[in-house]
């Protein structure tokens, strides 16, 4: 390259490659010549708004041809420009307006100036101004010099084979995204636009004209790619450099094998992309290392413990010039990562972890991403995060999130945790896999671990849809090592139940899954009806799958209980004890009770039939704990009750119990009585006693039936009590 700049680049490609393309966009095509013309009507309109040097302006990241144009054209009149992706909430948007104080916005098409001055956001010259991840705390503005990001072009250039075509599948709002536009002129190739969120697309788009042979992808979207087809890519693709996350060395063989030019690297903002990649020969045998420095890049390591471990410092000419807002950064000096790698003897960079990623359990250093890389080795494991909790014993232990591989099931926890044993110390083995459907990303990829320790800190909703098309929802609140399940009553979801479920999982060892039934909470049935119990307990065992689980104890609150006591008689394997508080079952009563509960179920459904979920929550409170209860409840509780008649028409029938079943029960099981509640629930418990082996009854002074709702601290340390087998 000459040393002309990058738009200067495309006005030299437009006076000798005019008409030949230089953006393709689902059916646009923007020739050089087209380019320019843009670069040029945006730096004038720039000037005109009275932009001075190193002024920031701010452009939206899509669609990528005007994108291209706004950005390359805000540069040429000098400015510091931050793309930023019109897919961000109002939000995120206002917030990424505040901290970078643009003098100018392009916004729906409009140049539109600031309405406060933007001094303290003035840079030296022409740069990017790219928004960090965030993984690790707030974004900041990385200010990029031109210089920056085509030292970082140039570099990439000489690492890689030649390219005709480069297919960009990642925002411009990011580093690499820009860094291959930088590439595509440097090379006076074009560059095709896809969205990357979609792998078919980027199949098809790899299979057009002109060929395209290089292509930059995040793990994820590569391993969605491999997912969707097990065909090679186009013999066209020469280069896939990966990057913008761990990248786990399964992904890198796996790709390999089916054909994939994979080129693993390691970046940072600060350093315009990439600092180091892995040539695909390499990668075959070092599937595990990002790689060598790129050209005139220069790697070391700080402070290296016995395992030659530090914190990675970088030296290159695409060095950031600091932080907007911040005081420059004294160029020349080494850009301090603040991640963790090591170097081996011919010079390939192993990077371990983020220093602020590292977990400290009793002493011992765990890396995060070490064990992630184990876990994602196991066939059932398409995804996994692992950060710290902490701990009253060793100060912090591992626990992990997991996303289940396609058409396989969870394999359970202790399968998981063997898994890790075989190739990790033990004090790095996770204390729990929770399942979820995603793990929180930016849009670059990156694994966003605050996030994650944060959803591990509250309850996380899941559903599961059943044959029949009902959909059975809960919500797992704690990331203890013990999962246990929480039931609730009639008229109430799982929902109500976070304090207790919080004040169970609070000392750290328990992970508390509460299942809303058919007909309550997450779980209401389109149509309404009384529900078969062997339907319910069917539920419960698809949630246990769900997460891999056997032998776990269940906590059941009134008809909850009743649903325990019944699972515990059909899957004694399935649950390993079992504590029900005043379960209502009905053929356990006296021949009076057992009339009064064949009443309510006959006025409840004739209420539902002729008032709808309003009239049939009504008339069953009224029936269990009177008309005064119901005269004082407040407005909004009557509401809220009136929602869930559809449960109460669902459990008043007690439909399909088998009391002759319970003599079936081999789990230890505690019922659980209030001093204060309704009359008939102790003697209930009475003779559920005498018909389960070894079951005992314990009444528990000054509570009620509501308990649970009203009191859950004082509920939860009894159930712990009874768990613990005090």
């Amino acid at each position: 390259m000459t040393a002309a700049s990058i738009d200067a680049r495309v006005g030299l490609l437009a006076a000798s490659a005019s008409d030949q393309p230089a953006i393709l966009d689902q059916g646009r095509v923007t020739t050089w010549a087209e380019l320019e013309a843009a670069i040029d009507e945006t730096a004038e309109a720039v000037g005109s708004a009275g932009i001075n040097q190193g002024d920031l302006v701010i452009v939206p990241a899509e669609p990528a041809i005007e994108a291209v144009g706004w950005i390359l054209g805000s540069l040429r009149a000098g400015a510091a420009v931050a793309p930023l992706s019109p897919r961000q909430t109002t939000t995120e948007h206002e917030r990424a307006i505040e901290m970078l104080n643009p003098t100018l916005e392009m916004r729906d098409g409009d140049w539109v100036r600031a309405v406060r001055p933007a001094d303290d956001r003035r840079v030296s010259g022409p740069a990017i101004v790219v928004m960090t991840s965030g993984t690790t705390g707030q974004p900041k503005g990385v200010v990029l010099p031109r210089t920056a990001m085509e030292a970082s072009a140039r570099a990439w250039t000489s690492a890689l084979p030649p390219a005709t075509c480069w297919l960009l599948a990642v925002g411009l709002n990011h580093v690499a995204g820009l860094g291959v536009v930088w590439r595509s002129i440097l090379g006076e190739v074009p560059v095709r636009v896809v969205d990357g969120s979609h792998p078919e697309a980027v199949l098809a788009a790899l299979e057009t004209n002109p060929p395209v042979t290089h292509v930059s992808l995040v793990p994820t979207q590569l391993a969605r790619l491999l997912d969707s087809s097990l065909a090679a890519p186009p013999s066209s693709l020469r280069a896939v450099p990966l990057g913008g996350g761990s990248i786990p060395p399964g992904l890198v063989t796996r790709a390999l094998a089916a054909g994939w030019p994979v080129v693993p690297t390691y970046g940072l903002s600060e350093a315009a992309s990439g600092v180091t990649a892995l040539q695909t020969d390499e990668a075959r045998v070092a599937p595990d290392s990002a790689g060598r420095p790129l050209p005139g890049v220069r790697v070391t390591i700080d402070e290296p413990d016995t395992d030659a471990t530090g914190e990675i410092l970088v030296d290159t000419p695409a060095a950031f010039a600091g932080y907007l807002g911040e005081p420059p950064r004294p160029p020349g000096t080494v850009i301090r990562t603040g991640d963790l790698g090591r170097l081996d003897s011919v010079g390939r960079l192993y990077v371990v972890d983020r220093r602020t990623d590292r977990i400290v359990r009793g002493g011992e250093n765990i890396s995060p991403t070490e064990v992630e890389a184990i876990l994602e080795q196991h066939p059932a494991i398409a995804a996994a995060a692992v950060v710290g909790a902490a701990d009253p014993v060793w100060g912090q232990v591992p626990v992990a999130a997991v996303v289940v591989s396609p058409g396989h099931s969870h394999p359970g926890a202790a399968a998981l945790a063997a898994h890790v044993r075989e190739s990790l110390a033990g004090f790095k083995v996770p204390i729990s896999f929770l399942r979820v459907d995603a793990l929180p990303r930016t849009s670059g990829g990156k694994l966003r671990r605050g996030e994650v320790r944060a959803m591990l800190q509250r309850p996380i909703a899941g559903a599961l849809a059943r044959p029949d098309g009902t959909h059975i929802g809960w919500r797992s609140t704690g990331v203890g090592p013990t999962t246990m399940v929480l039931l609730h009553g009639t008229l109430s979801t799982a929902a109500q139940l976070d304090r207790l479920a919080a004040s169970l999982a609070q000392p750290g060892d328990l992970t508390v899954l509460a299942v809303d039934r058919r007909g309550s909470g997450t779980s209401r049935m389109r149509a309404p009806v009384p529900v078969g119990v062997a339907i319910h307990v069917g539920d419960l065992l698809a949630v246990l799958d769900h997460y891999g689980l056997d032998s776990v104890p269940i906590v059941g609150l009134s008809y909850g209980g009743v649903v325990a006591l019944e699972a515990a008689a059909r899957c004694p394997e399935r649950v390993g004890r079992v504590i029900a508080w005043e379960p209502p079952y009905g053929p356990a009563a006296d021949a009076s009770t057992r009339g009064w509960f064949a009443s309510l179920a006959a006025s409840t459904e004739e209420a539902h039939r002729t008032g709808g979920r309003a009239a049939a929550a009504e008339t069953f409170l009224r029936a269990v704990a009177g008309d005064a209860a119901w005269d004082r409840l407040p407005g909004r509780a009557r509401a809220f009750l009136a929602a869930e008649g559809g449960g109460a028409l669902a459990d008043a029938a007690l439909v399909g119990l088998e009391p002759d079943g319970l003599s079936r029960i081999t789990a230890p099981v505690v019922l659980l009585t209030a001093s204060a509640s309704e009359p008939f629930y102790a003697p209930i418990a009475r003779n559920l006693a005498q018909r389960i082996p070894g079951a005992r009854q314990v009444e528990l002074e000054g509570m009620g039936h509501a308990s649970p709702l009203t009191e859950p601290a004082r509920v939860a340390a009894a159930i712990r009590d009874q768990l613990e087998g005090r």
